[in-house]
């Protein structure tokens, strides 16, 4: 499955490479990673300029009636779409919920690890490739999931999956288990992107998935503060271990109303 190539790539791009370059700049200078980044988008920005605007053959042709629209009125055309489509909308909501918990939990991860699954300073690199390599699993593994099983059920089975490894990462007071446990996370995340990617790609029209896609996004990450927000708070009041079993009871929930919705997956 091309998606899960494509999310196999980012992993090893991001983690495996992203990450230990990011942190060999810090050593460096603190403010060089910023500037690098900085320059990565400018980048991209100029290679997106030379991209062709003639569309690969077999595509359907563009509709011309949204050409030099304004940018927020371009971008209302995905969230009207996610609108109009019962489980489009009812899972980008749900997906919100989640990065809540998944938000919070990465807030404080560096401590979660360190002061409730005791691991030693000096493995934590390892702890965190853990779920590097898991992502990376995901990726490969979603071609064959929705090949053996179908991609509805590969999306509710990996949401069950997900779930009892928060479950597991809630109650360890290890590193090994809470190990195991963040990489089958990690490895679910990347396989639910790849397979859900599929569904939109089948029921949204060409012209409009950049759009939609771009506003399942942003939707998405507008929880993401509020949820790193709420473990702070929590963190702060209850102690780090709360955080854990909140965020595996979100998910749970998550987990039940996504399950429900994706009956009517077509």
């Amino acid at each position: 499955m091309a998606n899960g190539r494509i999310a196999a790539g980012t992993a090893v791009t991001g983690g495996f490479v992203g990450a230990p370059v990011a942190g060999l700049l810090f050593a460096t200078n603190a403010a060089l990673p910023f500037a690098v980044d900085a320059a990565t988008f400018g980048v991209a920005a100029l290679l997106a300029l030379t991209l062709p605007s003639a569309r690969p053959a077999g595509r359907a042709a563009p509709v011309t009636v949204h050409d030099r629209r304004p940018i927020w009125r371009a971008a209302g055309d995905g969230l009207r779409w996610i609108r109009r489509d019962p489980v489009l909308l009812r899972i980008t909501l749900l997906t919100a919920a989640s990065n809540l918990a998944i938000s919070g939990l990465i807030a404080v991860i560096v401590l979660y690890a360190l002061d409730v699954l005791r691991v030693p300073e000096a493995g934590y690199g390892v702890f965190m490739a853990s779920a590097m390599l898991g992502g990376l699993a995901g990726a490969l593994g979603a071609g064959r999931i929705a090949g053996r099983v179908g991609t509805r059920t590969g999306l509710r089975r990996v949401l069950v999956v997900q779930t009892l490894a928060l479950v597991t990462l809630a109650v360890s007071r290890h590193p090994v288990p809470g190990g195991i446990a963040l990489a089958v996370f990690s490895a679910g995340s990347a396989t639910w992107n790849a397979l859900w990617s599929s569904y939109g790609q089948r029921n949204v029209p060409t012209e409009l998935l950049g759009r939609v896609g771009s506003a399942q996004r942003v939707v998405g990450l507008v929880a993401a503060p509020v949820g790193a927000a709420l473990a702070g708070l929590t963190a702060n009041a209850y102690g780090l271990q709360p955080v854990g079993y909140a965020a595996a009871v979100v998910f749970a929930v998550v987990t039940v109303a996504a399950s429900r919705v994706l009956c009517r997956f077509r």
